[in-house]
């Protein structure tokens, strides 16, 4: 259950305008879910459990303010996704993300089919078709970082989504790869 603290705010009415529908379909499919929303941000967590897989999804949001001493400084607002998937295969490990110096050690083939500063490395030599899949999701979802190791996938988003169900369905295209 997520936990309201509701203020008279436009930023509260915008971040539980975000929040709500997502708690209700949640509560649709039966899935518990907790968390937060305030003014200052929101923290919703959730486990899926689907074809014999484990998602857990946080969103979160928050603002942290920083003191200026003699120039003001603005907050710093924060938005993204985390997602979990556990029950894939053990032997595959998958990293992703972005670093131009990690992207000097991948492969040109991988090099040109996404933008500096994003690299991929892989333990097995996936197919061209695959690699070129995997791309326009990582693209796409705006994904900072993907890595797959002892069956455990992490990926992180640093921006938030309109649906996170979209991300997992669409992520689901890739990850049946990795069973």
């Amino acid at each position: 259950m997520i936990h309201y603290e509701a203020e008279v705010s436009s930023f509260f009415e915008a971040n539980e305008n975000y929040i709500e529908p997502i708690e209700q379909k949640l509560k649709a499919m039966k899935l518990e879910c907790s968390g937060y929303c305030n003014v200052y941000g929101y923290e919703l967590e959730a486990d899926i459990i689907k074809n014999h897989l484990t998602y857990h999804i946080k969103l979160h949001k928050h603002q942290s303010t920083q003191n200026g001493v003699i120039i003001p400084v603005d907050s710093f607002n924060y938005a993204g996704i985390e997602l979990m998937v556990n029950g894939l295969n053990n032997k595959i490990k998958v990293s992703i993300g972005r670093s131009k110096i990690k992207r000097l050690f991948t492969i040109s083939n991988i090099k040109k089919l996404i933008p500096s500063p994003y690299f991929m490395n892989f333990n097995y030599t996936p197919e061209n078709d695959f690699n070129i899949a995997l791309a326009k999701k990582i693209i796409n979802n705006k994904i900072a970082k993907l890595n797959l190791n002892d069956g455990i996938l992490l990926c992180k988003i640093h921006t938030d989504t309109i649906d996170p169900f979209d991300l997992i369905a669409d992520m689901d295209t890739i990850i049946k790869y990795w069973k």
